[in-house]
């Protein structure tokens, strides 16, 4: 399948009080973080940004929006713009718990639903995450056909993501279309940051999981030994 790794980054975190892609989380970005995830994924990765936003001294390609101040549909637009393959893995930058493996299930799934639809139906053009009803744009799968509709509500000022979507053909991915993929870690990875208090508690939940991890390290090795 040939995708893109696309981060929107461009956002103006205004509720978080700092820039949320340059946050750190055991010693890494978000930014980074993000990136390293999609780079398992996909063999190019870029940065939407707003205007003088640029993050290249943290080594990545940066793009920067076709349409600044529009949000996320912006981002979306500007990613899948500059991507040049058929289709773009879109993530925002401020999804602490997304992994590699939530991301490779997502594309797998893509890759099967738009083989099924053929020609016997309208070409699929996106795959949105969804969990308990709520669906995720900024988790999602975007094929490039999306572009032309995209720049439409641009240029019109419409820019609410629902809306825009309803006018695609779309699906929406649960947990229950992902094998592999529990319904935890589901939840977590549509987890996003959008304050002081969203960010204290990502640290605490990957800290108590990575001595969580240590633990069952531990334990397993006292097995052996006996």
């Amino acid at each position: 399948m040939n995708v893109t790794g696309i981060i929107v980054a461009g956002g103006r975190s205004s509720r978080m009080g700092q820039d949320k892609a340059l946050l750190e989380i055991q010693g890494a970005t978000m930014l980074e973080r993000t990136a390293a995830a999609l780079e398992q994924v996909t063999e190019r990765v870029i940065v939407v940004t707003r205007d003088g936003q640029g993050y290249g001294t943290i080594g990545l390609e940066n793009v920067p929006d076709v349409y600044p101040g529009m949000g996320p549909l912006g981002g979306i637009h500007a990613g899948l713009s500059a991507s040049g393959t058929e289709w773009g893995i879109v993530i925002a930058c401020d999804m602490p718990f997304v992994q590699p493996e939530v991301l490779h299930v997502l594309l797998a799934v893509t890759e099967k639903w738009a083989e099924l639809q053929g020609t016997t139906e309208p070409a699929l053009q996106a795959v949105i995450s969804s969990v308990d009803g709520r669906i995720h744009p900024l988790l999602a799968v975007y094929h490039q056909s999306v572009l032309p509709s995209a720049e439409e509500c641009l240029r019109s000022g419409r820019l609410r993501l629902t809306d825009w979507l309803d006018k695609l053909n779309v699906r929406y991915a649960k947990v229950e279309d992902l094998p592999g993929v529990s319904e935890d870690i589901w939840h977590k990875a549509t987890f996003n940051m959008n304050n002081p208090q969203d960010y204290q508690l990502a640290i605490e939940q990957l800290k108590h999981s990575v001595q969580q991890d240590t633990q069952n390290v531990k334990n397993l090795k006292e097995t052996q030994e006996d």
